[in-house]
């Protein structure tokens, strides 16, 4: 499935151009270093602009101007980071984005604090929309960011939940419960981040919430993508430890299909690995999961939401005005969009 591709090859390094000015715009001369430094670091060491890039292209797929959608596209790509600060703390990840992650280098209290001062400015990125969109679209949007950290709170409590019971060996979860984590902790982000640039753009609000649903299902195939990559990706590509997630005792589609069908011995195998990340034990691991073809099983499964959200976003009936001499077509901004969803599901990183 995977394709070597970079984001810049799907049309949209525009968006994220647009978005680069303004995040460091928006932090530009800011004080104390304690706080910012690690925060502008993170930042600075890139990531995809995924969210953000998908925030804009949603809000130019309904008829609006790109800049009506930067406020929540900052506000979005603010929340993913603290999110990953929180989450690195949590799992004890020693690499981000290639780099030492924020509480090995800077110490816990520091990141700690860097995180929830991300928290912070994602609510205060979204003001101007009250001035840019009016009071009605700008609440619907900070409605939308609210309800998401409620969602990403539960699907980190059921991560974590995931954990224990895998510490104790006595992991009894079903795919549909693993997929409802994935939902809760990554697609979710991208739905709104869909849905919020819609608002943003001046669509209804029944066409935001379809095109947040399209994504919903692209999210969960990306985060499966994910998980594959962590298996089998290039440690230099993917910015982690590769097969990371197996000593962190992370829900996955892969370790849960696995488990399923491994016998007893092997299954002790798996939970040997927890918090312990031995090179040779977690290679035996990712052998039994090429054994039982739990790798491509969660590519096919990846591939079935994929394709669920490009069906989605293909059936929507989305007008939308000329904006330049030559015009820009409804179908040729959809494609975009299905492009960046493939590229989602097919990267190597």
């Amino acid at each position: 499935m995977s394709q070597n591709h970079d984001l810049g090859d799907f049309g949209v390094e525009t968006y994220t151009s647009l978005f680069e000015d303004a995040y460091k715009k928006n932090l530009a001369g800011r004080k104390p270093d304690t706080l910012y430094e690690p925060i502008l670091d993170l930042l600075g060491r890139g990531g995809k602009r995924l969210r953000p890039a998908l925030c804009l292209l949603a809000c130019e797929l309904v008829g609006g101007e790109t800049e009506r959608g930067l406020p929540t596209a900052i506000c979005i790509e603010f929340f993913h980071n603290f999110s990953l600060v929180h989450d690195d703390i949590e799992d004890g990840s020693e690499l981000r984005r290639g780099e030492l992650a924020l509480h090995l280098k800077y110490g816990l209290p520091v990141a700690l604090n860097a995180g929830d001062g991300l928290y912070a400015l994602c609510y205060e990125a979204l003001k101007p929309n009250k001035e840019l969109l009016g009071v009605e679209r700008a609440w619907r949007i900070f409605e939308a960011v609210a309800g998401l950290c409620v969602v990403l709170a539960e699907g980190q409590a059921a991560d974590l939940e995931f954990k224990q019971k895998m510490e104790k060996g006595e992991v009894e979860v079903s795919e549909a419960e693993v997929l409802e984590v994935l939902r809760k902790k990554t697609a979710r982000l991208f739905a709104v981040s869909a849905e919020c640039g819609a608002v943003a753009g001046g669509a209804s609000y029944a066409t935001a919430a379809e095109l947040g649903s399209a994504w919903d299902d692209i999210g969960i195939a990306f985060q499966i993508r994910d998980d594959i990559l962590n298996l089998v990706g290039e440690e230099a590509k993917y910015g982690k430890r590769i097969a990371e997630d197996i000593s962190e005792g992370k829900p996955s589609l892969l370790l849960v299909n696995c488990l399923k069908q491994c016998e007893a011995r092997e299954r002790a195998k798996i939970y040997a690995c927890f918090q312990n990340y031995d090179k040779t034990k977690i290679k035996e691991v990712v052998a039994l999961f090429r054994k039982y073809g739990s790798i491509d099983y969660s590519e096919a499964v990846a591939g079935r939401y994929l394709q669920s959200g490009i069906n989605k976003i293909r059936k929507m009936n989305i007008k939308i005005k000329n904006k330049d001499k030559k015009g820009v077509k409804e179908k040729g901004v959809k494609e975009k969009m299905v492009a960046l969803a493939e590229y989602f599901v097919r990267r190597e990183k």
